[in-house]
C-alpha cells in the first residue's frame, strides 16, 4: 500500500485528486491508504501503476526521487536477453540502467565469491531515498527473475539508508538478506551462479513488456520450485497445519535439508505456511460471506481469537475491518 500511496502522492503535485487516481486502479477504498501493510489486487495495482506512469511521463510512477524516462525497462531487459549468463548480464544490465536512470551511477562487479550490480546517487536527493532504490532495486532484480527463469537466490541487498517499518514487505519480494546502512545499494550474488544461463529469448520480449508492469510483479512473486510443492503440501492439509518435519519426511528429506533448500531459494517454511494462511484469509473475507469463526478454523486456527490477532500482525488491520473496507467500495 506504501507503493499505491506514493504514487498517489505524485499524482496530486500534479494537480489530480486523490479520488480520480484511485479511479484509475478500477477503484480502491480510499480508507486503505492509511493501512500501511493492506493490499491491492495485482490487476489494481498494475492499472494504477501504468496510469500514474503516463500521466507523469515516468516510469517509476513518481516513486523514484528521480524521473524515469518511459521505456526504460523495455531498454535494460532487451538488453539483458542479449546476455549468455550470470556473468555476463550483471555487466550488460549495469551498462543499460547507466543510460536510463538519470541521477544514479550504476556499476557491476565480480570478484572471487560474489558478483552483482550496485547503485550510487550522483548527487545525493533531498527526497525518499529509499523509495528511490527499492524501486531501482526490485524492477531489476524483477527483470533477472524473468530472464533468468527463476527469482535467483541472493546474498543480500544492500541499500545506502536505515531499515524502514515495512521490511516485511521487503523480505517478500527479495529472496535474500537485507542489509541497511550500507555504502551503496546493490544486489549480491553467490560466484557459484555465475554460469546461469539466460532462458529467455528475444521473441518473449514483447509479449512480456505488454503485460508489464503486472508481469515484471509476477516475475518478482515467482516462487521456486521447492517452495510452491511445499505451499501446496500445507494447503492440502489445512484444516489441520502439519509440521517442516512432516513435510520433509514427505519430500524423502531431512527437516535441516528442507530448510537449507528452501533458504536457497529465499524462503522458510513459517514465512511460506503465514503468507499461505493470509491469502486464504483475505480471499474468504473479500469474495465470501463465511463467519469469522469458520475463516478461523479453515485456516488451522483453533479460536478465532488467535487468528483475529495473527490476521493484525500479517495485514495491520483485524479481517472485520479488512471485509468492511473490501466491500463497501466494490
Amino acid at each position: 500500500m506504501r507503493y499505491v500511496r506514493g504514487m498517489v502522492d505524485a499524482a496530486a503535485v500534479r494537480g489530480v485528486r486523490r479520488d480520480e487516481v484511485l479511479a484509475w486502479a478500477g477503484g480502491i477504498n480510499p480508507e486503505m491508504l492509511d493501512a500501511s501493510r493492506s493490499r491491492v489486487s495485482l490487476k489494481q495495482f498494475s492499472r494504477l501503476y501504468s496510469a500514474v506512469a503516463l500521466h507523469l511521463e515516468d516510469e517509476a510512477a513518481g516513486l523514484s526521487a528521480y524521473g524515469v524516462p518511459l521505456g526504460a525497462a523495455e531498454t535494460m531487459i532487451r538488453s539483458g536477453v542479449t546476455a549468455t549468463s550470470l556473468a555476463d548480464g550483471v555487466e550488460i544490465l549495469a551498462k543499460a540502467l547507466n543510460a536510463v536512470l538519470p541521477g544514479i551511477k550504476v556499476e557491476s562487479f565480480i570478484s572471487q565469491d560474489e558478483l552483482g550490480i550496485a547503485m550510487s546517487e550522483i548527487r545525493p536527493s533531498t527526497t525518499d531515498r529509499h523509495s528511490t532504490f527499492e524501486v531501482c532495486l526490485l524492477t531489476t532484480y524483477a527483470a533477472m527473475a524473468w530472464l533468468y527463469g527463476r527469482r535467483l537466490p541472493l546474498l543480500s541487498v544492500d541499500f545506502p539508508n536505515a531499515a524502514p517499518r515495512h521490511l516485511y514487505e521487503l523480505r517478500t519480494l527479495f529472496a535474500g538478506t537485507l542489509r541497511f546502512n550500507q555504502p551503496c545499494a546493490s544486489l549480491r550474488f553467490s560466484n557459484e551462479h555465475a554460469s546461469l544461463p539466460v532462458l529467455r529469448t528475444p521473441a518473449e520480449v514483447t509479449k512480456f513488456l505488454r503485460r508489464a508492469p503486472r508481469s515484471l510483479i509476477e516475475a518478482l512473486l515467482t516462487r521456486g520450485e521447492l517452495a510452491v510443492l511445499v505451499r501446496s503440501s500445507i494447503h492440502e492439509h489445512l484444516p489441520k497445519l502439519i509440521s517442516l518435519n512432516e513435510v520433509a519426511e514427505r519430500f524423502a528429506l531431512s527437516p535441516r535439508s528442507l530448510h537449507r533448500k528452501l533458504e536457497a531459494e529465499g524462503e522458510s517454511f513459517q514465512k511460506i505456511k503465514d503468507d499461505l494462511r493470509r491469502d486464504l484469509s483475505i480471499y474468504a473475507l473479500t469474495r465470501t460471506s463465511q463467519p469469522l469463526k469458520q475463516i478461523a478454523i479453515d485456516v488451522g486456527f483453533s479460536d478465532q481469537t488467535s487468528f483475529q490477532r495473527a490476521f493484525v500482525e500479517w495485514t495491520g488491520r483485524p479481517p472485520g475491518e479488512w471485509r468492511r473496507m473490501a466491500s463497501s467500495h466494490k
